[in-house]
């Protein structure tokens, strides 16, 4: 997702007229009104209604305003808690978006991890293991690689697969011959989830533009764009608080992975020691 277009909308909706709100950005009216068309455009939504030169929001642009309202603060309070530990070394952790998510809200909750300066690296398992093997990261958070395997690894928790929707967009359980009536969110060419998806599904399988990122795909999800094939910790949060739900298949596998911390053989400093042991206390607990 475009967030310089969110951020642009969010701003946008404290106005009555985009005219005021260019003006308190900074930027031209016709660049703020491609930014939230073009916002509009990528999810086939309507988050403003034009009453002359006034602009109201419509249900769905309400809706998204208090989403939005929660991520820049959650923003805020990354920018501060990463500003208060500017004088200590840098410990510089890799992990996919499947288990950042987890591991922010660790950090975030946590007063032992508060102490340590970390620098997260969220990119796709690849790229984090060429990080890793070239030492510009310390630790990772991956499923199990033979290809890491002269680094120290230690388990952390199971995770397995399940697939999500908005709760009006489709029935608790399909079989195979439903799937025709919905499309599936795509992921990008290399996706984990995409690869176990396109495995699976029946060659009739309909999908949606792609998405290349989990969040863009979550947030794809819940505004009832397809079915999403993902994590079932990443979805956990959102399915509590009633945005997506469970989609049972009938047919799908259950498809489990572990994950694990791995890091350097070589001797480790004091801090990342503490850090190491901090995470896979935590991890390990929540998921005992």
């Amino acid at each position: 997702m475009n967030l310089t277009a969110l951020r642009y909308f969010y701003e946008a909706s404290q106005y009555r007229t985009l005219t005021q709100a260019s003006q308190h950005l900074h930027i031209s009216q016709p660049a703020l009104t491609k930014h939230i068309k073009n916002l509009e455009k990528e999810y086939q939504i309507t988050l403003f209604e034009r009453k002359g030169r006034y602009i109201q929001l419509t249900e769905l642009g309400l809706l998204l305003t208090e989403e939005c309202h929660e991520l820049f603060q959650q923003e805020k309070k990354i920018e501060q808690f990463l500003s208060t530990k500017s004088n200590q070394k840098t410990i510089r952790i890799g992990t996919t978006q499947l288990n950042n998510q987890e591991l922010i809200k660790h950090i975030l909750s946590d007063p032992l991890l508060g102490k340590n300066n970390l620098e997260l690296t969220t990119e796709n398992t690849t790229s984090i293991i060429n990080k890793l093997s070239k030492e510009t990261l310390d630790v990772s958070i991956l499923p199990e690689q033979e290809v890491l395997n002269s680094f120290v690894k230690t388990y952390l928790y199971t995770d397995h697969l399940i697939f999500v929707a908005s709760p009006t967009y489709c029935p608790d359980f399909l079989n195979q011959e439903q799937l025709r009536n919905y499309q599936f969110i795509k992921r990008e060419k290399g996706s984990y989830l995409q690869e176990k998806l396109e495995s699976w599904a029946p060659k009739t399988t309909q999908f949606s533009n792609q998405m290349t990122s989990h969040s863009d795909a979550l947030l794809a999800c819940i505004y009832q764009n397809g079915i999403y094939l993902c994590s079932n910790l990443s979805a956990e949060t959102l399915i509590k608080e009633g945005k997506l739900k469970k989609v049972t298949i009938d047919s799908f596998p259950l498809i489990e992975r572990k994950f694990y911390l791995y890091y350097s053989k070589r001797e480790l400093d004091k801090s990342t020691k503490e850090l190491l042991t901090q995470l896979i206390t935590i991890f390990q607990s929540k998921r005992a």
